[in-house]
């Protein structure tokens, strides 16, 4: 065959399909799927395109929605949300997204989810930027059975009926400052979910004294909490199924680990005035991942406590006499494997000079003579001594190290302070011949 001829029938075919619709040509299904993926507003602006495009929106199986005061086009009205509910064709509306502000009525974001958990709604998420707890919930989601993901934001009322709640189907549970109605509430709305696998509770400031959860299915727990409890309020939890649990920012608080036997992850940090027993002994049977950073400790509780299963620890190194709580917790932890420090932004502080001097154990902690691989250590500072002494204590007895690696912030410090450092760690004996050392 003539090599010219095939050319130009490739170059014509070629020109054809260029100018072909290729994207129309899809079924209705895999375009539905598309247009599910941008934003409601810009998917219903498809219509314009063609005929082929018209209606394809109206069969939308979720809603999207994001409106600003004075910043989103009057076409994204409250209105907007109204006209697309009567004029979708989806069997189902799986999933509502409402972020909204003031413009937007109480009433009528009741009637859109109410609209939506009678089309078997799996997923919401609602954020109506309001601190007056105005938005509710309609009565008709708590009996919703097909709703599998709930996201609550800014100040929604969580006021759970004494009726029968049943949110059988429910597995994610966020709460990000919502207003609760009573303590009863929260326990009300806990207890209704007998398949909850996640919890993400955010909270600052609300009535609730005493905040029980308990669920024999949940599996994941972080908690941020930025208020000071005054020694009044607390937590209690109740979760025989969880194993991970993360609790950040709360003061003088109480909390309550009544029941976490398969726990094998857990973060504590940046939290102050509780005590460390408190905190740590429901941890010891079970955890495997632990990591903390403790303020006003009282470390003497923490020398009692044994961490059988633990194999990895971090430890801030930013409160007073945190060495001591760092030897403890490496006397009792005979399988510990992988031990990091953490200094923030291991930035110099004159806070720092009021720490008493790092006295070394009488014994060495049974994991350095037998388990402990790799060290590390996130914003050494090197000036310190009690860091000095710390890392090469740790340095001379851990005998199976394979990895010590120092990193620092460089903003703080010259070259040739960092080579400083480097050579007086590097001339220090080391209990492991195997290791390698590292220093960014």
């Amino acid at each position: 065959m003539d090599p010219k001829f095939c050319w130009r029938t490739f170059k014509k075919r070629r020109m054809v399909d260029v100018n072909r619709d290729l994207i129309s040509e899809l079924p209705d299904a895999l375009l539905i799927q598309i247009l599910s993926l941008v934003p409601t507003i810009d998917a219903v602006g498809t219509c314009v395109l063609s005929k082929r495009w018209s209606s394809l929106w109206q069969y939308l199986p979720k809603l999207d929605y994001h409106y600003q005061n004075g910043r989103t086009s009057s076409r994204l009205s409250p209105q907007f949300v109204h006209r697309f509910l009567l004029l979708n064709k989806s069997l189902l509306l799986e999933s509502m997204r409402l972020i909204v502000e003031s413009d937007c009525e109480a009433v009528d974001i009741g009637i859109w989810i109410g609209y939506a958990v009678e089309r078997g709604l799996r997923e919401l998420e609602l954020d109506p930027n309001s601190e007056d707890g105005s938005i509710r919930l309609p009565s008709n989601i708590y009996a919703c059975k097909t709703l599998e993901v709930l996201k609550l934001k800014s100040y929604v009322r969580v006021d759970v009926p004494d009726s029968p709640v049943c949110f059988k189907s429910l597995k994610i549970l966020n709460l990000h400052l919502v207003y609760y109605e009573d303590e009863d509430s929260v326990r009300r709305l806990f207890s209704s979910c007998p398949n909850l696998e996640e919890l993400d509770v955010k909270r600052y400031i609300d009535n609730v004294i005493k905040f029980t959860i308990e669920s024999s299915s949940l599996k994941r727990l972080p908690i941020r909490d930025r208020s000071d409890g005054d020694g009044q309020r607390g937590y209690v939890i109740n979760a025989p199924s969880l194993n991970y649990l993360s609790i950040k920012g709360p003061k003088d608080f109480e909390f309550s680990l009544e029941n976490t036997p398969k726990l094998v992850e857990a973060k504590i940090t940046n939290i102050s005035n509780i005590k460390t027993e408190k905190i740590l002994l429901p941890l010891a049977s079970s955890v495997k991942r632990l990591s903390l950073s403790l303020s006003h400790l009282e470390t003497r509780y923490a020398a009692s406590i044994i961490f059988h299963q633990l194999v990895y620890l971090e430890l801030g190194t930013r409160e007073t006499e945190w060495w001591n709580l760092l030897m403890n917790l490496l006397m009792n932890s005979p399988q510990l494997q992988v031990l990091k420090l953490r200094d923030g932004d291991g930035n110099y502080s004159e806070e720092h000079e009021i720490n008493p001097p790092f006295t070394k154990p009488i014994s060495v902690p049974p994991c350095l003579l037998s388990h402990l691989q790799i060290f590390e250590w996130e914003g050494y500072n090197g000036q310190r001594e009690e860091e000095i002494q710390v890392a090469t204590y740790i340095l001379t007895n851990a005998k199976h190290l394979t990895k010590a690696n120092f990193s620092r912030n460089y903003k703080y410090f010259t070259a040739d302070e960092k080579l400083e450092m480097l050579q007086e760690l590097a001339r220090e004996p080391k209990a492991s011949t195997s290791c390698y050392f590292f220093f960014e």
